[in-house]
């Protein structure tokens, strides 16, 4: 496969012809230069800018309606006041539309440039009295297959609603199981889902708010020999009122009670971190854990912006997720990652590096860096994902190379890749995916049920 320009660690390869093997990895990438191979036709060649794809460390598919749900002032709206609607969305869901609402975000993540999704699961049994079988799992992994998304699932345990186990709200109850439950679920899911096959697996933790300390640990000891427990993500230092609730009951922050406990390593991700201190992040670089940064859901939650500056100098890894998914496209995340700290230092290119000035190129090559370390070590670096801008996406070919993906990531409205390549096949091309139809259509299904469900 030949491609008009590809983008390979902060640098614009010309008609670049990659050999992709039966496995879906790539063996080699050969520069044809400005001249091209002689002798390739034209519909050979992709045109357009081409990037690898970018790992979607953080998701939770099932919220992608809430977005235009919750742009309505009810008074003191804020973080908690969203998680009463997300809970209500939560609660209505079964299976098929659990997998529908899955799909169409899933599509529209392979269009805004991801190739591998992360999905944070909290929900499993989807029946009324929350005691049937465990179904959650499948409805997300049949979504990925029909959109052709690479899945990794994160079974995650929440048991409380706050610090010294509070017991849930009405609202968390479908997400709530004992830790013997929730490892006799992993067991089943290891069986559902071989080691060679397209689904892999982590652990997610939702919490300190909603799992308790010593849990976590046991937890993590338990499975710390199981090969197939790629990694473990967990929700940390989100709200103020988070980490303020933590201190009073541990005496640490989040991420220093982590710490404290030798839970940091490598196989950690650290979703959000807006609050962490400086002290902090630097106990999660030092451990060579990843933070898992979600700007659009941050901007839209009032979170607030993470000081994130020295952290990324010191070489510190960072992924980023689409996590509500009111912002789908990995471009957009790392857009508003810089803008975010451009409002709250008052500088530009606030992100760039003495090595890389090139903002869009340096956060880019982070993320992928960092995605990769987020989803654990079976990832690798070699899988054949890659999605190409076509030319009208901004004002790149009037451009020198090294601004192309500036062009992309700073100066392209409403950006949507035109062919997107998963594990060395093709998912989108010229714009379109083989479900396309029939994925819209069970969505738009789906959320008329829900209305009516919702309005009884």
């Amino acid at each position: 496969m030949t491609f008009a320009h590809l983008w390979q660690q902060g640098r614009w390869l010309r008609n670049a012809t990659v050999t992709i093997d039966p496995q879906g990895q790539v063996q080699s990438v050969h520069e044809q230069g400005a001249a091209g191979r002689p002798g390739t036709p034209p519909g050979q060649i992709v045109p357009g800018l081409t990037l690898p794809g970018m790992p979607n460390a953080h998701c939770h598919g099932f919220q992608r309606p809430l977005g235009a749900l919750t742009q309505r002032a009810a008074g003191g709206d804020n973080f908690w006041s969203w998680r009463e609607t997300m809970y209500a969305l939560a609660a209505s869901l079964d299976a098929e539309a659990l997998s529908a609402i899955s799909a169409r975000c899933y599509l529209e993540l392979l269009r805004g440039g991801y190739t591998r999704v992360a999905e944070f699961l909290y929900l499993h049994r989807l029946d009324a009295a929350r005691l049937g079988a465990l179904e959650a799992d499948a409805a997300v992994a049949a979504a990925a297959s029909l959109t052709g998304i690479d899945l990794m699932l994160l079974p995650t345990l929440y048991q409380y609603a706050d610090f010294g186990g509070a017991a849930p709200r009405a609202g968390q109850l479908p997400f709530v199981r004992g830790t013997r439950q929730f490892l006799d679920d992993w067991r089943e899911l290891l069986r559902r889902y071989p080691a060679d096959g397209p689904v892999t697996l982590g652990v997610a933790f939702h919490s300190l708010r909603a799992v308790n300390i010593d849990t976590i640990g046991t937890v993590t000891a338990t499975l710390s020999e199981e090969p197939r427990c790629q990694c473990l993500h967990i929700h940390v230092a989100e709200q103020m009122s988070e980490v303020e609730n933590c201190i009073a009951q541990h005496g640490q922050p989040p991420v220093a009670l982590l710490a404290s406990r030798g839970l940091l390593s490598a196989r950690w991700a650290l979703v959000h971190a807006t609050h962490a201190s400086t002290a902090e992040l630097e106990q999660v670089r030092e451990a060579g854990a990843t933070v898992v940064l979600c700007p659009t859901t941050e901007s839209d939650l009032g979170d607030g912006v993470i000081d994130i500056g020295e952290f990324l100098l010191a070489r510190g890894s960072m992924a980023i997720g689409s996590d509500s998914n009111i912002g789908r496209n990995a471009l957009d995340e790392l857009r508003v990652l810089e803008w975010s700290q451009r409002l709250s230092t008052r500088r530009r290119n606030v992100l760039a590096d003495p090595q890389q000035p090139a903002v869009a190129d340096r956060l880019y090559d982070g993320a992928l860096q960092g995605g990769a370390r987020a989803f654990g070590p079976q990832m690798g670096a070699s899988a054949a994902d890659f999605v190409s801008f076509d030319g009208p996406s901004g004002d790149w070919s009037s451009l020198e190379s090294r601004d192309y993906l500036s062009a992309l990531m700073f100066d392209s409205a409403a950006l949507q890749a035109q062919q997107v390549m998963v594990g060395g096949r093709w998912v989108i091309r010229q714009g379109r995916h083989a479900h396309e139809e029939q994925i819209e259509t069970h969505y738009r299904e789906t959320m008329r049920r829900l209305g009516r469900i919702q309005g009884e």
